[in-house]
């Protein structure tokens, strides 16, 4: 008798390592956490994301700063990852996908993914919302509606121009599409034209929040910015905010959802990457959020697909981005920018 009960309990032991993969118990398999922004994002996320998941799923989000969790993936690349999906901008993602850290996803595990849009398709992370970069302001204060980057320089508008310093690539883009070199890979030739800026007496600021305040005040007439954050904006009250695409052009930011090389619960992972793409989830996102689905079968009302929506003509205006070419820059370009730039 002693002898069978040790035997069934080594077997129940086997059965179970053979019932669980590498990463850990099935309960913890079934668990997966999520890196991401916090606020309206990570509500909405709870709300529009996890009820497309299989029922045995439970979420953990971790919300954190951008830096917060680039650095965490850093630290944590030879052990084991505290995040099994990670949210981040499309160009801090590919700082990771340079550095190695991501996995290549197998996109026949995502089954949603066959609707992505073509321009925003990515090997290593998913897109989940996006938008473009614009030219927003205040209509009280600026009663033409604005054709160039070129009017960030305009005399007219000295000590009214807002300059949301996280952002900080769009400015020098700002800088070289006046200059002609926007869509090259030669961005530091219009390094002078965005220190120029300067003559303007710009104001700083460290958050969107803080933008949004001093654009429905009239603190500021205008700032760069993506087309949702003029929506949501308006939506808030005070003066009435619009949006314009240049005619020099911009380019899109992708907010995406990518799995660390070291992730705990992989399968988890693929889970809810695919519900991120829901059709469901991705009209709800654009109708509170005012970002464009990524996915060709999202359904949006009307009035929403008017107000996120870009012209045709607006759309030949938005071209897609070097990322790698950021990426290479980023660090070199920051330190330059906060030192002769956002400290003057």
């Amino acid at each position: 008798m002693k002898k069978l009960f040790l035997f069934s309990l080594l077997f129940s032991v086997i059965l179970s390592g053979c019932n669980s993969s590498s990463g850990g118990s099935s309960e913890a398999n079934n668990q997966v956490t999520v890196g991401t922004w916090g606020g309206d994002y990570e509500n909405f996320l709870g709300k529009f994301v996890e009820p497309n998941l299989p029922e045995d799923i439970s979420v953990i989000t971790v919300p954190e700063s951008t830096n917060a969790r680039m650095t965490k993936a850093r630290i944590e690349k030879d052990g084991e990852s505290t995040y099994d999906v990670i949210n981040l901008e499309d160009n801090t993602m590919q700082q990771l996908v340079d550095e190695g850290l991501l996995m290549e996803l197998d996109y026949s595990k995502i089954p949603n993914a066959e609707n992505i849009s073509p321009d925003l398709k990515n090997p290593y992370f998913i897109p989940h919302i996006y938008s473009a970069g614009t030219i927003v302001y205040n209509e009280r204060l600026v009663e033409e509606v604005p054709d160039s980057w070129d009017i960030l320089w305009d005399p007219k508008y000295k000590g009214k121009i807002g300059i949301h310093t996280v952002i900080f690539p769009r400015y020098i883009f700002a800088a070289a599409a006046v200059e002609g070199v926007g869509q090259s890979q030669e961005w530091d030739k219009a390094w002078d034209k965005l220190l120029s800026l300067t003559d303007n007496e710009p104001k700083f600021y460290t958050s969107q929040e803080q933008i949004a305040t001093a654009l429905q005040t009239g603190e500021i007439a205008m700032t760069v910015t993506w087309r949702a954050r003029a929506i949501q904006w308006n939506e808030a009250g005070g003066d009435p905010i619009s949006s314009v695409v240049p005619n020099e052009g911009t380019f899109p930011t992708v907010f995406g959802a990518g799995i660390p090389k070291n992730a705990k619960n992989v399968d988890a992972a693929y889970e809810y990457l695919n519900a991120m793409l829901e059709p469901s989830g991705q009209a709800s996102f654009a109708t509170e959020m005012g970002y464009a689905p990524t996915v060709l079968n999202a359904e949006l009302p009307e009035e929403v697909k008017n107000q996120i929506s870009f012209s045709d003509d607006e759309l030949s205006r938005i071209y897609p981005i070097d990322l790698e070419y950021i990426t290479e820059h980023y660090a070199d370009w920051k330190e330059k920018f906060d030192r002769d730039f956002a400290s003057q």
